[in-house]
């Protein structure tokens, strides 16, 4: 205000009117360069980027890429941060395939299974076979078990302390029902075809009678029907009787009796494990950066998976047998372990590199 009085005296202004137009003028010509000062500021101040809201928040402004290995096998996942505190994952693992052998011994037992095993007897069933058949009846049959596992999962990472590694882990695998498959080897099938040629014929021999024994189909489709002499069929009816049924004599139901594994009609023999298909996941972990930078990190990962309860492994017949006792040798190990597994244990590196 004092330049503009200056200026009015300068000017020798003497009406009082023409003195107060000269100062309004004065005045609104000093204020015109604050003004556009002041718009310019504004215009700078608008023309600034705005912060992303996603980088501010923490919500979706990252990317890693992990590779993990442990009990679920080998696995590659994506993850992203969701809030600050929670981040969320999702992948895919796959168990290698491998092959665990174990051998089951085949015997001679009495009809139903009642009976004790007769190895004097499955001799003599050898010798019978191998002289219809030409084919040698071994005395083991090698069965090749491996695990079957491929899942999806998702999960959930909660960070409960600002700045540190540490999580808590919540989520879920879901994938096929069968973990894990026993199948006989594929050397095993002369000996399995020439077992259920055998039983095949035990059977019509103990239900038919020896006026009724035909001769096979392949035969009587050439001759039409065609009898044993009755009084062959009859000694041929009690050495089959005595020699009994051939089998694998895995373990005994609670009753006491006997289980007998016989092939299939499809001359094999297997089992699988089962499980849930979903089985939700709760578990702790770690993860750190290794790099400079902080886009290299490593962690881990140790929890459970409820897979619903202890497996069940069931033969090509129908039967678990978890349920069995007296499972001998490495097969009653392995029986064992998949009943004291209620829960799966997880536990997993990983190596995950962060590409924003």
């Amino acid at each position: 205000m004092k330049p503009i009085l200056s200026r009015l005296k300068n000017l020798r202004i003497y009406s009082p009117v023409t003195r107060a137009c000269a100062a309004m003028a004065l005045l609104v010509a000093s204020a015109i360069p604050a003004a556009a000062q002041s718009a310019v500021s504004i215009v700078k101040q608008d023309s600034q980027p705005k912060e992303d809201f996603r980088m501010s928040a923490g919500v979706f402004n990252r990317l890693g890429v992990g590779l993990n290995v442990g009990t679920t096998g080998l696995g590659l996942e994506l993850s992203t941060p969701v809030t600050p505190w929670v981040r969320i994952r999702a992948g895919v693992d796959w168990v290698p395939r491998f092959n665990i052998p174990m051998k089951f011994n085949l015997t001679a037992y009495s009809d139903g299974g009642a009976g004790p095993v007769n190895n004097g007897n499955f001799g003599k069933v050898q010798e019978l076979m191998e002289g219809l058949t030409g084919f040698t009846v071994d005395e083991q049959v090698v069965m090749d078990s491996r695990p079957t596992i491929t899942t999806f999962r998702f999960m959930a990472d909660v960070y409960p302390f600002k700045g540190k590694g540490w999580r808590l882990t919540v989520g879920f695998f879901a994938g096929g029902r069968t973990v894990g498959k026993t199948l006989n080897s594929i050397y095993e099938m002369p000996t399995l075809l020439t077992v259920g040629m055998y039983n095949r014929l035990y059977d019509y021999a103990k239900e038919t009678e020896p006026w009724d024994f035909k001769f096979p189909e392949f035969v009587t489709n050439i001759t039409g029907d065609a009898y044993l002499d009755p009084e062959v069929a009859q000694k041929l009816k009690n050495r089959l009787e005595k020699y009994g049924r051939l089998g694998m004599h895995i373990g005994d139901f609670k009753d006491g009796t006997p289980y007998i594994m016989e092939p299939d009609k499809d001359g094999t023999v297997s089992a699988r494990a089962i499980v849930n298909a979903v089985r939700p996941y709760v578990g702790v972990g770690y993860d750190g950066a290794i790099s400079k930078d902080g886009r290299w990190t490593a962690g881990f990962d140790l929890g459970v998976q409820f897979w619903g309860g202890a497996p069940k492994v069931l033969t090509h017949d129908g039967t678990d047998l978890t349920e069995l006792i007296n499972v001998r040798g490495k097969v009653g190990d392995y029986l064992s372990l998949m009943r004291g597994l209620p829960v799966y244990p997880t536990a997993a590196f990983r190596l995950s590199y962060t590409f924003f």
